[in-house]
């Protein structure tokens, strides 16, 4: 290998990295790993080295010389231009065995844990149409012409998705005629700064995010396999997201939220949002409007209804949840049974109600709006939940309330400090962080907590791994068993359970 820049190499794609590239070595180079994007486990492939850096050689694959074994045509009509589903390609037994042999690795190699004891991936039971949660972009196509569409594969441009096998064909629809309104006002979309420090950000349109709510008068039971693709038990609700605006592109917003919330098959609620910021972030910073199709008026147009485990919890549209419902009753099932004190190796056994009693006392770490330490507890249990935004704690506080769970109190703010402050005496920890992972002086402050158990959520194998270094100074793993929520994606989630180590 040369460092021309347009050095190009063949190699046999040996393994997946945590953000979805192939892992490879270049035949005859003992140098450092190269990752390839848009190359798949077991294909060989002629890439394009793009940067070099110190330890590793990043590359981007432009032929396929072999593909893997099995490789499957795109379950995406979009695959060669959207910028998600990375592994469509492969057979979904492949995805789910690439990402078990990520995790163990990542564990290995980051964590320190040799033999981990890991369980192969609980499957998606839907690969297809099964997100309740989705983002779109606003951007023009080449003729100039705005558009709603998903980010290009390795760049800011936004491509169109009707055919795109992840949601719904309502919310399809729906992005479809949200496109055509805002085509219609005549406002610019936004345009982020291609480079950090550039400042050349402008236009007003920048997302749209299109969330399903569950409308049925009772949740359905977690194995109803049915009801996560059953049309008329679900809504769209929207949230449009926008740069901050006159009265008059307020007013605009207003009159494209009252269109659609008129349209036989509209949302159920459409909130709008503002964020400032120079950037690609779909986090508004301002709420300016909310309005519902339903019964109640604005005090709960940004109120949502997603099932968890029979039961209903109540959401806020910017609130945190699983974007897979199926799957996400296997996580929830999951962390019952190991906050009991047992993990699960099956699906039919995390869905299937713990024989174990709950614990006396909870300590939720992360709790978000409730979900799932709520369901992890019974009404005579006493939980504390900690969570650094004050909105997602009232709706925990609301959804407590809902569920009978008259014990649980939570507290918003730096979760280091709450623990400090907060009585240590939980039998149980909780913990379901972002994909940043735990604060190391939430880990300190933890080992001097007096609970048995400690039950930690990931969403990214390469931060569990960080974080089970510095977890195992007080805890011993006794199991990691994954979930994978987020079929043709890299993305993998893991439910393990540790224990308090004996001191000596």
């Amino acid at each position: 290998m040369h460092n021309a820049p347009q050095e190009t190499f063949s190699c046999d794609i040996l393994s997946l990295s945590h953000d979805g590239r192939g892992v490879a070595r270049p035949e005859g180079d003992a140098g450092p790993v190269c990752f390839v994007a848009r190359a798949l486990p077991g294909q060989r492939v002629r890439a394009r080295v793009t940067r070099r850096r110190a330890r590793h050689v990043e590359a981007v694959c432009i032929d396929v010389l072999r593909p893997a074994p099995g490789e499957v045509a795109p379950l995406c009509p979009h695959a060669d231009d959207c910028g998600g589903c990375p592994l469509q390609r492969l057979p979904y037994a492949a995805q789910l065995q690439a990402k078990a042999d990520l995790l163990r690795q990542t564990l290995r190699r980051i964590g320190g844990l040799d033999a981990a004891p890991t369980a192969p991936p609980l499957a998606s039971p839907l690969t297809r149409n099964f997100r309740n949660k989705m983002e779109f972009a606003f951007g023009v196509d080449d003729g100039g012409r705005l558009l709603l569409g998903q980010r290009r594969r390795g760049g800011h441009g936004v491509v169109r998705v009707p055919g795109c096998a992840l949601m719904p064909p309502a919310a399809l629809r729906l992005a479809a005629r949200i496109e055509e309104l805002a085509a219609a006002s005549g406002l610019p979309p936004y345009s982020p700064p291609e480079r950090r420090g550039d400042r050349r950000a402008a236009g007003f349109w920048r997302s749209a995010v299109i969330r399903l709510s569950w409308i049925a008068p009772q949740a359905p039971q977690p194995d109803d396999t049915g009801a996560w693709t059953d049309a008329r038990r679900w809504r769209p609700a929207l949230l449009l997201l926008t740069s901050p605006g006159d009265a008059g592109q307020r007013r605009a917003v207003r009159r494209i939220a009252e269109a659609l919330l008129r349209e036989p098959d509209g949302p159920v609620c459409v909130v709008h949002e503002e964020r400032a910021s120079r950037d690609a972030l779909v986090q508004g910073e301002r709420r300016i409007l909310a309005l519902s199709a339903l019964p109640g008026g604005d005090n709960h147009a940004a109120r949502l209804r997603l099932p968890l485990l029979g039961r209903c919890l109540k959401l806020d549209m910017a609130s945190f949840f699983q974007v897979n419902t199926a799957a996400a009753q296997l996580l929830a099932g999951l962390a019952v049974h190991a906050v009991r004190g047992e993990l699960p190796t099956t699906a039919a056994a995390a869905l299937t109600p713990p024989a174990t009693p709950s614990p006396s006392s909870l300590l939720d770490l992360y709790c978000g709006a409730g979900a799932p330490g709520l369901l992890c507890i019974d009404p005579s249990s006493r939980l504390t939940g900690i969570e650094y935004d004050a909105r997602a704690t009232e709706l925990a506080a609301r959804n407590a309330r809902a569920l009978s769970r008259p014990h649980a109190r939570y507290h918003a703010g730096d979760a280091a400090r709450l623990i400090r402050r907060l009585p240590g005496d939980h039998a149980v920890i909780l913990t379901d962080p972002p994909r940043a992972g735990m604060d190391a002086q939430v880990i300190e402050t933890l080992e001097g907590q007096e609970a048995v158990r400690l039950i930690y959520i990931s969403c990214n194998p390469a931060t569990l791994a960080r974080d089970a270094a510095l977890l195992q100074r007080r805890w011993s793993p006794e199991g990691f068993q994954p979930v994978d929520l987020f079929p043709h994606t890299p993305h993998l989630e893991c439910v393990s359970l540790w224990r308090r180590r004996t001191p000596v």
